[in-house]
């Protein structure tokens, strides 16, 4: 199935949607920043995983000295990492075809409200992606970009990539660009202004009143 993304949603602070809508102002921060934040919804301990094995009724051994613990029944979860710095992460939320995949009707997520108040609707992704990109290719990074999908991590074994994330997670229909960088800090840089092609809302309307259908 041929993904058609017709709108891009960023949702945030409005001080930082407005940075976007009238300069362009990109932020992107580390994989790992993502990876070890507590918020929830935000954070994400599967950040840079890339196996996941999960083990039922296996046994746990405690190896305390002098007296070791065996927990028989156990379920534990293994998880294979990158290692190191891997890149930098630019998120929005996706208005795509895959939204109507099982069901006539999509609305928003009222969990997207933690990301901040506001939001910017972005109506030419085209012409906002390729301004990214074009602007990593100038500062030589290199890039790739996709529609994140969601798997439950609890169920059998799985390999990974950057572009998975926890089932838990899917309300966020995120679409994601990643960069791979050398250092583990923050990039920032602007595209200029989207005011030609996006619009600013607060968040919570846009969350109460947006609906994508088949019409």
């Amino acid at each position: 199935m041929a993904i058609d993304v017709v709108f891009l949603i960023k949702f945030g602070e409005k001080a930082n949607i407005e940075r976007l809508f009238t300069k362009g102002e990109i932020y992107m921060n580390t994989i790992q920043w993502f990876k070890n934040y507590e918020k929830k919804g935000i954070g994400d301990i599967y950040e840079g995983v890339t196996e996941i094995k999960n083990i039922v009724n296996g046994t746990l051994t405690l190896q305390i000295p002098n007296n070791p613990i065996v927990l028989n029944s156990a379920s534990l979860q293994i998880r294979k990492h990158y290692t190191g710095h891997i890149g930098n992460i630019y998120s929005t939320y996706a208005i795509s075809n895959l939204l109507l995949q099982r069901k006539n009707l999509h609305h928003i997520d009222k969990r997207m409200e933690i990301f901040g108040s506001h939001c910017l609707i972005i109506k030419d992704v085209k012409a906002f992606t390729e301004a990214i990109f074009e602007k990593l290719k100038r500062m030589n990074y290199k890039y790739s970009h996709n529609i994140v999908k969601y798997k439950n991590f609890k169920k059998n074994n799985h390999e990974i990539t950057l572009f998975h994330k926890s089932h838990l997670l899917s309300y966020q229909k995120e679409h994601r660009i990643l960069v791979w960088t050398d250092n583990a800090e923050p990039i920032k840089f602007e595209i200029g202004s989207l005011e030609n092609y996006a619009e600013i809302y607060n968040s919570a309307d846009v969350i109460k009143s947006l609906t994508v259908d088949l019409d």
